[in-house]
């Protein structure tokens, strides 16, 4: 009898222990996600299904209910195929980021007619951070109770990367001489803001004047940036015609990336990586990976390249195009003037499909085996991007305009905005739905474009569609964003390990990779400094705006303040952060300002021991502040 006793007294407080974790009617919210590891299998996609902290605020796939709940018997396929999942959301993020964020930025720039100057520390910077930038804000106005271990593990990890690895690869393969005004200036101001970060993260809290001070600084950086190039170009020009020496430095550029002024800037936008690239932009060689590249001075108008290869490099930001024959044509107007007249039906089939085609069939007899299947891998995510977004180029033929293609996306565009966030099946006046008037009104002004509009020369209005351009797009890289980092919480939460160590590894790397990519086949090219051109000014930018962006949407979402965690990991990534920027800082000077291969080593070793020593944390080695 007292056995009996004892073994119902077990099994009802075994049962009240269950039921505590497993809620069966309402949602609760003190329950952490990472405790259905305590349950049995046959239990885990209830608590899942029904735990609020398992829920996600944005994107459209809970990914912890694939292996749990569709695949319970096979957690690690589904996994595997999870990460393949990632591996291709992380291709998309890149290929909408450069082959059609940055045209559109790109149109924006002349059709403003911003300068060089301007232009290349705001739309070029925000072409080239785009990822990194989207990514910390959909982490951290996705985090739960002010864990922000995500976007801050990325930028730290991916400004560590970028600064040691991409920088000691460079170095590496051609040593070179760092440019010195540039060099001194985007690290100091580099410095502060790690600092400043560190600060925010240390009173566990920011408010709402903290926020929009992180994009203030970069206010601060822009102008110094300016006022610094307008005082050296006016010490130049006085130099120069003192002495009666030409201008143009176009002709002092050698093979090591030096020039005659040692302090000019470069820039170069995000790479396109498909048949959008400009074969009359494209660098001369043997640049297998990067086909394409387009690279042009950060500032000013001189460019210190040599001659034959201006023409292909630099990134035309001028407030004109051109035609086939050379002339100069205003940015409103057209090539030619004849009327091409009805085309048949196969000729817009054919037109249609040529905008579509996702496949680069010009270039695919030159590409290698990895270039062919990367082609082929990244066919179905360039057809859906060709499908919504337009690109506008004011050096192609035709600027780019495929009257068929551009009529498609006044419909396929705002469709696809409108779904995206989530509005397109909200009602008007409780009746019609948002997706419906805006099908209409897309179709309407599709109409009239194609009415207004003829296949052999683009119309007056055709920059409008880089404007449009550059909202899909946006769209595209905030989704895409949301959708990576759920995914790498929900690996966070499978292997249990924190948000911060998934940013500053698969985070940082899969924004940072193409750097590197790009960087190294300069430097390979004999361009090194212009490879490590926006090394340091990049991933302030990132920085800066990124956590700028993300917690001003966050404190106003929170009226006025955001929590925030600290860890014991993220000192860890600031004071690595700090050490590799303090040690630059008084090394690369004491050297001359000269980057070889043995600092090269020292940099990519230093990134080593910042990797060990960050997983060491993470296990606990140090502790918990």
């Amino acid at each position: 009898m007292m056995g009996a006793q004892l073994l119902n007294t077990t099994l009802r407080q075994t049962l009240a222990g269950v039921a505590a974790l497993i809620p069966t009617t309402e949602p609760t919210g003190d329950v952490e996600c990472r405790d259905y590891h305590k349950l049995n299998s046959s239990l885990q996609c209830e608590f899942i299904r029904n735990t609020s902290d398992c829920g996600i605020d944005e994107g459209f796939i809970n990914y912890l209910h694939f292996p749990y709940c569709s695949l319970p018997n096979l957690v690690p396929l589904a996994l595997v195929i999870l990460f393949l999942w990632l591996l291709v959301l992380f291709v998309l993020l890149g290929v909408t980021a450069d082959d059609y964020f940055c045209p559109a930025l790109k149109v924006i720039s002349d059709t403003l007619k911003l300068s060089q100057n301007i232009a290349g520390v705001t739309f070029l910077a925000f072409g080239n951070g785009a990822p990194d930038i989207f990514s910390a804000v959909a982490a951290i106005t996705n985090s739960k109770g002010g864990d922000a271990g995500l976007a801050i593990g990325a930028l730290f990890g991916a400004g560590v990367f970028v600064t040691t690895v991409v920088v000691g690869a460079v170095g590496i393969l051609t040593p070179f001489e760092m440019m010195q005004r540039p060099f001194l200036r985007d690290v100091v101001f580099y410095i502060a803001a790690a600092f400043w970060t560190w600060c925010v993260l240390w009173f566990k809290n920011i408010s709402l004047p903290q926020a929009i001070g992180f994009i203030g600084l970069y206010v601060v950086y822009v102008f110094v940036v300016l006022v610094g190039r307008q005082i050296r170009q006016s010490r130049l020009k006085a130099s120069q015609s003192q002495s009666r020496i030409p201008t143009d430095f176009s002709n002092n550029y050698n093979i090591n990336g030096t020039s005659a002024d040692p302090d000019e800037e470069y820039l170069s936008f995000r790479q396109p990586s498909g048949k959008h690239v400009n074969p009359r932009r494209a660098v001369k060689g043997t640049l297998q990976v990067t086909e394409g590249v387009t690279v042009g001075p950060l500032l000013g108008a001189q460019a210190g390249v040599n001659p034959a290869l201006q023409a292909q490099t630099s990134v035309d930001l001028s407030r004109s195009s051109f035609s086939n024959s050379g002339e100069r044509m205003p940015l409103l107007g057209s090539i030619r003037e004849e009327d091409a007249g009805c085309c048949t039906p196969l000729a817009f089939r054919t037109e249609l499909w040529e905008g579509l085609n996702p496949i680069d069939t010009a270039g695919w007899s030159s590409k290698g085996a990895f270039g062919k299947g990367y082609e082929v891998f990244k066919a179905p995510i360039q057809l859906v991007l060709n499908l919504t977004v337009s690109i506008v180029d004011f050096e192609e033929d035709k600027h780019n305009w495929n009257r068929p293609l551009n009529c498609l996306h006044c419909i396929t565009g705002p469709l696809f905005v409108v779904f995206a966030i989530n509005n397109g099946f909200d009602k008007i006046g409780g009746m019609v739905p948002v997706w419906a008037v805006v099908a209409v009104c897309g179709l309407l002004l599709a109409i009239v474009v194609f009415c207004t509009s003829n296949d052999e020369t683009y119309p007056i209005y055709h920059w409008a569609f880089g404007y449009l351009a550059f909202v899909v797009s946006v769209v595209w890289i905030y989704a895409t964003a949301n959708e990576i980092v759920n995914l790498l919480q929900v690996f966070g939460l499978v292997f249990n390990i924190s948000d911060a160590i998934l940013g500053l590894t698969l985070l940082a790397w899969g924004n940072s990779i193409g750097d590197l990519v790009a960087d190294t086949a300069m430097a390979r090219q004999g361009f090194p400094r212009m490879g490590v051109s926006a090394c340091f000014g990049g991933p302030l930018f990132n920085m800066l705006m990124g956590i700028g962006i993300s917690c001003t949407i966050a404190t106003i979402k929170n009226g006025g303040n955001f929590p925030l965690k600290r860890t014991m990991l993220q000192s860890v990534l600031a004071g690595s952060l700090g050490f590799s920027l303090l040690s630059s800082l008084i090394l690369i000077p004491a050297f001359k300002f000269k980057v070889g291969r043995w600092y090269g080593i020292y940099l990519i070793v230093v990134y080593i021991a910042f990797l060990g020593l960050a997983i060491a944390t993470e296990f606990g080695a140090f502790g918990e502040m």
